[in-house]
């Protein structure tokens, strides 16, 4: 029987730079596979594919980073540092810390940058800082300005994700000559509209999300396309929102909610490898 278990906390940098990292984790017969998150809901947030194994009997874990699902940096495949880690952990129901040195390595096996891993179960660590965020609201010592600084730390929130807002750039690996965008309201069906582009190509000049998924067959033709969302309206509840999932028909998939504002824009770019 396979379980799930989900870790958040930091990367300590040996330059003193902290970044927030999250590990989704499915364990099955000591096998590790899943996702990592560095950067979460930051400017440079990167989804990447991870395995390793855990060992319940000499209570260590091992895993490495592998492949790179998508990210909000501009992409040059070699820029990416893969992370590895193996450590120390006492179980994986997420009681325990998950702390020790880290190395990174580039896609061709070049050392990048080390450091440390901070980090605790997702549950513990959420509990922890909602008493944070609470202790600080009630405080009368902590000026209000304070109060919504820490509110919205992206820090704080590092387990949450918020998905794709205005203005930003999703930029992923794709081996596929076509993709499946599929895209619905998950809230209130509020009415707000958006247009669908293609490399410059109008798909959808109006679209208004609906409860049901409507699936739009994207076919690439170039090595870099770029896929882009514009909102239109805002509907009766700001902001334009829209659940969307890409996906190549083979099992590769990136979803996530898109927020923008009226005449904001959201932009998935397709960095192909190979044309197959």
């Amino acid at each position: 029987m396979s379980q799930q278990i989900d870790y958040v906390g930091m990367l300590a940098l040996q330059d003193s730079t902290f970044i927030s990292y999250k590990i989704e984790l499915t364990e099955k017969d000591g096998l590790l596979s899943g996702f990592s998150y560095t950067d979460l809901n930051g400017p440079h947030e990167s989804k990447n594919t991870l395995v390793g194994r855990f060992d319940d009997k000499e209570n260590t874990i091992e895993f490495r980073e592998v492949a790179i699902v998508y990210t909000k940096s501009p992409i040059t495949e070699l820029d990416f540092c893969y992370v590895y880690f193996k450590g120390d952990l006492r179980n994986l129901k997420g009681r325990a810390s998950l702390t020790g040195s880290f190395k990174s390595y580039y896609d061709d096996l070049q050392p990048c940058i080390n450091g440390e891993i901070i980090m605790q179960g997702e549950d513990k660590f959420q509990r922890k800082t909602d008493k944070i965020v609470s202790r600080v609201e009630k405080s009368k010592k902590v000026p209000d300005s304070i109060k919504q600084r820490i509110a919205n730390s992206r820090f704080l929130n590092s387990s949450k994700r918020q998905g794709l807002q205005g203005g930003e750039t999703l930029n992923v690996f794709w081996e596929s000559k076509i993709a499946y965008l599929e895209i619905w309201d998950p809230g209130t069906v509020d009415g707000d509209a958006m247009s669908i582009n293609l490399n410059g190509k109008m798909i959808k000049d109006s679209y208004s999300p609906k409860k049901a998924k409507t699936k739009i067959p994207l076919i690439f033709d170039k090595e870099v396309n770029k896929l882009t969302l514009k909102a239109l309206t805002e509907g009766t509840e700001p902001p334009n929102t829209a659940q969307i999932r890409i996906t190549d028909g083979n099992g590769k998939e990136i979803s996530m909610l898109s927020s923008f504002k009226l005449g904001e824009q959201v932009e998935v770019v397709f960095c192909q490898k190979d044309l197959k």
